[in-house]
């Protein structure tokens, strides 16, 4: 931006309400689950800190009376300059999907969540919001802090003026970032677990958005520029191909759905880079592969079932192969 100590931030708005829970009766399969997400946001943090430009050092502000912003309450909101033609504010929507025939513990999408990073000057900032995702009656919500980095833009690098959503109590703690201008897309994961309490587990690009903005699984450090070896559109096929139901009505032994969300994290997990952690994300899936089979000959699931979890391990791993070929393969 051409105008000193603008900056552009994020938000979230997310929704999780409205769903239709099967319960359990004594010798009843677990229960599945179905319903529509959605959700809301609120308590906008008003004062806090952002990063300076260049040396990313924190700058505190208050704007308990200056902060200009809508939506609270709602599934989107708006907040930034807008006093001028040129002056585009930010904007955060959350569009929640549709499930059925979830199984407890199953990870799924839950929706997306699209960021644009607008334009904003330091007291027209907020900080931070609360997010309650909930899946309607019966379900336990889901109440958590998102922080909003703001970073002064130096004009320069795109990676180190992006904006940032960070949700610190996510089961992989993660941080999203847009870069300036740039309107970004992500998944956000959860799943419904234990005593129907639902829990986000992650977030990842959608696909085709890895030059809007990026995702960092790892803690915040306000001295590094996001992002810096993000996989972009490799770690989105990963998730999404290993996400939601494989086999339709049959329920995955416990032991394979452990092991492909273990496989849909480690191959989501950017920071993991080096020759030996990317063989070990080959043998995850691999093994995922013979867990399914061998259920399979046992009876546990379908044959068919396990063919389809055979697919979509395929299809993850053709399309991020160029990234895991730097991998020595290893024996699993």
């Amino acid at each position: 931006m051409k105008q000193p100590l603008r900056i552009t931030i994020g938000g979230i708005a997310w929704m999780l309400a409205s769903s239709i829970v099967i319960a359990p009766t004594p010798g009843a399969a677990a229960p599945r689950y179905a319903g529509t997400i959605t959700g809301f946001f609120d308590s906008p943090v008003l004062s806090g800190d952002f990063l300076q430009a260049g040396t990313r050092l924190r700058v505190s502000q208050d704007n308990r009376v200056t902060t200009v912003g809508s939506g609270i309450g709602t599934s989107s909101i708006t907040w930034g300059d807008n006093s001028g033609a040129t002056l585009t504010p930010s904007t955060v929507t959350f569009t929640g999907n549709s499930f059925s025939d979830v199984a407890s513990g199953q990870v799924f999408p839950l929706g997306t969540l699209t960021y644009f990073n607008g334009t904003n000057s330091p007291p027209s900032l907020i900080f931070g919001v609360t997010m309650h995702l909930s899946a309607g009656d019966g379900i336990m919500p889901f109440t958590g802090p998102v922080a909003i980095v703001s970073t002064q833009n130096g004009g320069s690098d795109r990676v180190a003026d992006a904006d940032l959503l960070h949700f610190g109590n996510f089961e992989v703690p993660s941080t999203l970032g847009a870069f300036e201008g740039m309107a970004v897309t992500a998944v956000i994961f959860g799943r419904i677990a234990g005593e129907s309490q639902l829990e986000i587990t992650s977030i990842g690009l959608a696909e085709g958005q890895a030059d809007h903005g990026c995702v960092d699984e790892a803690p915040l450090v306000d001295s590094t520029p996001p992002c810096a070896s993000a996989c972009g559109d490799f770690c989105a096929a990963i998730t999404l191909a290993l996400a939601g139901p494989l086999c339709g009505n049959e329920q995955l032994p416990a032991v394979l759905n452990r092991r492909l969300d273990q496989a849909r994290h480690l191959l989501s997990q950017v920071s993991g880079t080096d020759s030996e952690r990317k063989a070990k994300k080959r043998v995850t899936l691999r093994r995922s592969v013979a867990i399914a089979r061998r259920a399979a000959k046992k009876g546990r699931i379908s044959a068919a079932c396990a063919e389809a979890v055979v697919r979509a391990v395929g299809n993850a791993q053709s399309q991020t192969e160029p990234w895991l070929l730097a991998a020595p393969a290893q024996q699993g």
